[in-house]
């Protein structure tokens, strides 16, 4: 097993819900990198953990408490304890008896998988590691983009799977190509969710987890472009359920009317041949040749609700435009009326200096 790669970067201070000190735990795993904000008092909660649950105490004491010392007022004194709290990390890290770093008080205060197993399966698959970290863990912005990544990769499958089963000629391969389809759509909703749940929970905080208002807008459009992706892709998943019910119906007509559905049907295949005309004059397109009536439907209403989504987001960013013309003017107008006041002053002195200078000319 690969065990992460640990160390204490730095520290900072936060005022809520009283001013105390942070320190950011860096962990370095092998397909990424993310970081952790903890307390002295959850190193305090981890070492007691970590004796109870092995029944040893870690082989490297933790920086004791102090009640003369605050490390919020005494600069010197967080970075001692800093230096101190990585040693202990590093203690327990670089030991030969593993029983610290396989317990679940450790694995749940670094927020690792549970077991080993788990744990070295997310070197070859990201999404059992986030599978197993709660919603509010990503609200942390490095795993945050690490999950949309993962939720790309679901929709590339999802579109790979329903190109397979379009060009399949058998029945079996398009069922189980479909079936890939949608299993890798569930994935996307849930992923999809639990983005949009720590991109709430990131915005909720003071700080908006050092996130800009740009990148948090970013990401929000990251998150209406995945949604819209994954109903497209629904469309075109559920087309073939709709065409293998009625397929399933027409099989199930009685021999007398066999012959004339035989020539219905070679009709309707040299109708689309010819190319079906959605509405004049708008031709049949790769996109809609694969779906029925009912499906080209969902696509065009999913299209529309696209447009006006995409509408209103332009409205919001001419309305944004517009907000900064009108703070741009006015940042002017004031310009201008301190420069009208430095003219002012510009011709006071003026009139001074050529005072003085007339009564020099007297004195002479």
């Amino acid at each position: 097993m690969n065990d992460p790669q640990l160390s204490i970067t730095s520290y900072s201070t936060e005022e809520l819900p009283k001013p105390h000190t942070v320190y950011n735990v860096s962990i370095r795993l092998p397909l990424r990198s993310f970081s952790l904000k903890k307390r002295y008092s959850d190193f305090d909660q981890l070492h007691r953990d970590l004796t109870a649950s092995t029944g040893v105490a870690p082989p490297v004491a933790l920086p004791p408490k102090t009640y003369f010392k605050s490390t919020v007022s005494d600069g010197d004194f967080a970075e001692q304890r800093r230096k101190g709290l990585e040693d202990y990390l590093h203690g327990i890290q670089g030991c030969q008896d593993s029983r610290w770093r396989e317990s679940p008080p450790w694995r749940q205060f670094l927020n690792l998988p549970s077991s080993t197993s788990s744990y070295e399966s997310s070197t070859t698959s990201l999404s059992s590691h986030l599978s197993s970290l709660n919603q509010s863990t990503l609200a942390d912005p490095v795993l945050w983009l690490d999950a949309h990544r993962e939720m790309k990769t679901f929709l590339q499958d999802a579109r790979s799977e329903i190109s397979r089963r379009d060009q399949s000629l058998s029945v079996a391969d398009q069922h189980d190509a479909s079936a890939a389809a949608k299993k890798a759509l569930v994935k996307v909703s849930g992923l999809l969710e639990s983005l949009e749940k720590g991109l709430a929970s990131a915005t909720k905080t003071p700080s908006n987890m050092g996130l800009g208002d740009g990148e948090i807008r970013r990401r929000r459009d990251l998150l209406v472009s995945g949604f819209k992706e994954r109903d497209a892709l629904e469309v075109l998943v559920n087309s073939l359920s709709a065409k293998k019910i009625q397929g399933d119906a027409s099989n199930r007509v009685s021999p007398s009317t066999t012959a004339s559905a035989s020539n219905f049907t070679l009709g309707n295949a040299r109708a689309r041949t010819a190319g079906r005309v959605l509405g004049a004059p708008i031709p049949e397109t790769d996109r809609t040749r694969q779906l029925d009536n009912s499906g080209v439907l969902q696509l065009q209403q999913q299209i529309m609700k696209s447009q006006d989504e995409d509408l209103e987001a332009l409205l919001k960013t001419v309305g944004r435009q517009k907000q900064m013309g009108i703070e741009i003017g006015q940042e002017l107008d004031e310009q201008n009326k301190f420069l009208d006041g430095l003219e002012a002053d510009v011709e006071r002195v003026t009139d001074k200096v050529r005072v003085v200078k007339k009564r020099l000319q007297n004195i002479s």
